[in-house]
């Protein structure tokens, strides 16, 4: 709040006794101040929310909000955890992306291209209603990712079980790795 703005709050008495110096003209000078460190949040408050520019620590809170945290962190069956995501580049994409992503869940489309964000690859496929060796197998999905997305497999793993129909079945031993798929 500026000070002429602080100053014009004051009843009439005391707007006469404000003078250079003075114990009032401190305290008002005081609390001009105060209110600057919220006002500087507030005014960059679209940098805070935006994937894109926040910091890390608050990417992962944006994940929560936008239901991918589940993405972040992967209890293995020996009770260590890997991350899967973390706060640069995949998960800040994926939160700017969660609209899109969200509009499209449960598709084909929409699978891919959250695969295409969470690994920052493109190139996959999904067979739908076949098995690996082309057999007609209903409610299957076979997922066919390029080869350099293969350091993501586990990723892959969970973006598939996590984001597939319900009523589709995936098999994580199916997952093949082509150059230029």
């Amino acid at each position: 709040m500026r000070r002429a703005d602080l100053d014009a709050l004051l009843p009439a008495v005391f707007q006469d006794a404000v003078a250079d110096g003075s114990p009032l003209d401190a305290v008002l000078e005081t609390a001009a101040r105060l209110p600057e460190p919220d006002e500087a949040l507030l005014a960059s408050m679209d940098r805070l929310f935006d994937p894109r520019r926040t910091n890390d620590d608050m990417v992962a809170f944006l994940a929560a909000w936008v239901d991918l945290d589940r993405f972040l962190i992967r209890r293995s069956s020996d009770n260590t955890g890997g991350e899967l995501l973390s706060g640069s580049g995949p998960l800040r994409e994926l939160c700017a992306a969660a609209a899109e992503l969200s509009r499209n869940r449960g598709t084909r489309q929409g699978l891919i291209r959250f695969l295409e964000v969470a690994t920052g690859q493109k190139g996959f496929r999904i067979e739908e209603n076949r098995d690996p060796d082309g057999n007609e197998k209903p409610f299957h999905l076979v997922v066919t990712a390029p080869r350099e997305a293969e350091p993501h497999a586990e990723l892959i793993h969970a973006v598939v079980a996590y984001e597939k129909p319900a009523y589709v079945t995936y098999d994580p031993s199916e997952l093949r790795f082509e150059r230029g798929a």
